[in-house]
């Protein structure tokens, strides 16, 4: 499952202090996964076993990677000089980055920006699958080291993918969605 929280989303930092409620987005910042990971399970009021952080410039040569993703866009996207009009389009890792980061000229703001980083997240995960990028994972995790972070072990990632990888075709993508402040 893969559940996006507004990054502005009011919710109470898990520490010890109690009552510290800032931006959902802060919890990284003041303890990094750990404390991201506590923060969300209590926001969601449901455990979270494993988490997984992926830097930008890792999402940028994961596509690359991969060979690219294929998207349909219903709106223009242009932000670092990465210009994607309306239609259909093979995009390579900057463009992906570009495509997942704008958020300004979406008429949904952070909901469509959500939207467009599932849609990069679910094809790189079905592209991944394939055995020419199976067979090289442990090479591509030492590859990508700082910029990919989890609480799995490396036996229990080759784990998932030996057990799991045919599934990734289904997987299932929600956001919370809320009201301004």
């Amino acid at each position: 499952m893969v559940y996006s929280i507004p990054r502005d989303s009011l919710a109470e930092m898990a520490d010890d202090h109690g009552g510290n409620i800032q931006k959902i987005n802060a919890a990284y910042e003041i303890g990094k996964a750990k404390m991201a990971k506590k923060t969300v399970s209590q926001f969601l009021g449901r455990p979270i076993d494993y988490s997984v952080t992926v830097d930008m410039g890792a999402l940028k040569e994961l596509v690359d990677f991969v060979g690219g993703i294929t998207i349909d866009t219903v709106i223009d996207v242009n932000l670092n000089g990465q210009v994607i009009p309306q239609g259909h389009h093979h995009l390579n890792g900057d463009q992906a980055l570009a495509y997942s980061r704008m958020r300004y000229q979406d008429p949904r703001g952070d909901y469509g920006r959500q939207l467009r980083q599932q849609e990069v997240l679910k094809q790189v995960a079905q592209k991944i699958q394939k055995p020419k990028y199976l067979m090289n994972i442990g090479d591509l995790m030492t590859k990508f080291g700082q910029k990919i972070s989890t609480d799995f072990t490396a036996d229990q990632v080759k784990q998932l993918i030996r057990n799991y990888h045919q599934s990734s075709g289904e997987i299932v993508s929600s956001q919370l969605l809320g009201k301004t402040a």
